[in-house]
């Protein structure tokens, strides 16, 4: 679910790459697989953001989600047993709360889910940023040392 989606957008965004970057990077000898890496880290934050968006898809999705792994509402210790997820509670079981406590719960659950995806986008954004934020620094070059009793 998550891989045709993220592979898709990762494409587009190395199609974004100007040629002049593969062109200068032959240019100077590299060899092709040189060149993809070039084109990757000229891509490398829409890639990532690629990523996110697909886990953030990932994280969307109720009903494909709740079919794979299971439906079951029972809590096992095992990875490998059917579960049920926060979406899949809220799906199922929304039409039949009918007391004001289960309908709190379901709305509590919403809100559980809502906040972990902030928490999601807010480090995707960050991880970005940082990201852009490397790519774009300045290398700091040191000031040579004035030469003592020299004239200017």
């Amino acid at each position: 679910m998550v891989v045709p989606f993220t592979s898709a957008i990762a494409r587009e965004v190395l199609r974004t790459v100007p040629p002049s970057q593969r062109e200068a990077a032959y240019a100077l000898g590299a060899t092709r697989w040189e060149a993809i890496r070039v084109a990757l880290a000229y891509g490398r934050t829409g890639i990532v953001g690629a990523i996110m968006l697909g886990f953030g898809r990932a994280l969307g999705e109720t009903m494909a989600v709740t079919m794979v792994i299971g439906n079951n509402p029972t809590v096992s210790l095992s990875l490998f047993a059917p579960q049920y997820t926060m979406a899949a509670v809220i799906a199922n079981e929304f039409t039949e709360a009918t007391d004001d406590l289960h309908l709190h719960a379901l709305i509590e659950i919403g809100l559980v889910l809502f906040i972990i995806t902030l928490a999601v986008n807010a480090l995707s954004r960050a991880l970005i940023w940082t990201m852009n934020r490397r790519s774009t620094a300045k290398p700091r070059v040191k000031p040579e040392p004035a030469a003592i009793g020299t004239a200017a």
